[in-house]
């Protein structure tokens, strides 16, 4: 089985992490920075390692928060499309891939060559119809060849409970099986303050999982709801393409703001 790594982006600060996963021997996916929305928090996003080209992922992020002082929850969905391409398979340098679309979408090309586009609810735009499912169409470049791809598997769900207060001492327990996660390999569970945070991967059905006081003890104490807790399933297939391999994901993110104590 080969080993995985993924990069976290969490939501005030980067963060580099590393974990281990498998899946029939292919290489899992790992996480990449993506610019931070102003409309919401930034969920850890699958991206590839080992033998693969490239990644193409669809993020669908439901956001809730209740400000301090405020009688009302805020909750915003956002969609979000990202697109990355290696100079080699596996390889840490981003190139140039031309225009990058999904279902009509163009996405925007960072300094860095990472492909980037969100849409929330009552913003423009305001969606990116990943409910039609994810059609990719990548124009080309020197360094990469163009094609279309379509994504039509079902977004991962989470229909759990997320915690509202995290205490350290007593550690964090979640269910993971077939009534709470859908159609998804693995999930990550993210807790996030100022500039520290913790993330877990879990198999999709691993049943009752905890994160530990021991993982949790270097996390600060908020009390004005500002901390994260994610909980984000995700699944992918690999598709070959001109003779490259590249990885398509799809992920929920389940984000709230929390108090640590």
């Amino acid at each position: 089985m080969k080993k995985l790594s993924y990069l976290l982006a969490p939501v005030l600060a980067f963060a580099v992490l590393a974990t281990s996963c498998t899946k029939e021997d292919e290489p899992a996916p790992t996480s990449t920075p993506t610019p931070t929305p102003t409309s919401g928090p930034t969920p850890p996003s699958p991206t590839p390692g080992g033998d693969i080209s490239g990644a193409l992922i669809s993020i669908n992020m439901v956001y809730s928060s209740t400000p301090a002082g405020s009688p009302f929850p805020i909750e915003l969905e956002t969609e979000i499309g990202t697109a990355i391409f290696y100079n080699t398979p596996g390889g840490s340098t981003y190139v140039d891939a031309g225009a990058v679309s999904v279902n009509d979408n163009a996405l925007e090309k960072q300094s860095n060559n990472t492909y980037t586009k969100f849409a929330t609810t009552g913003m423009t735009p305001s969606s990116l119809q990943f409910s039609s499912g994810s059609n990719w169409t990548v124009a080309g470049s020197s360094s990469v060849t163009g094609f279309s791809h379509s994504h039509a598997t079902t977004f991962p769900k989470f229909t759990g409970t997320v915690p509202t207060t995290v205490t350290k001492s007593s550690g964090v327990t979640l269910t993971l099986n077939s009534s709470t996660v859908k159609g998804a390999d693995s999930v990550y569970v993210l807790v996030a303050a100022g500039n520290t945070s913790v993330l877990k991967s879990f198999a999709a059905n691993a049943g009752t999982v905890t994160i530990s006081a021991s993982d949790l003890s270097s996390l600060p104490n908020v009390s004005d709801n500002t901390a994260l807790f994610e909980v984000c399933p995700f699944s992918y297939s690999f598709a070959t393409k001109n003779g490259k391999k590249y990885v398509f994901i799809k992920e929920e993110a389940i984000v709230k703001n929390i108090n640590i104590n």
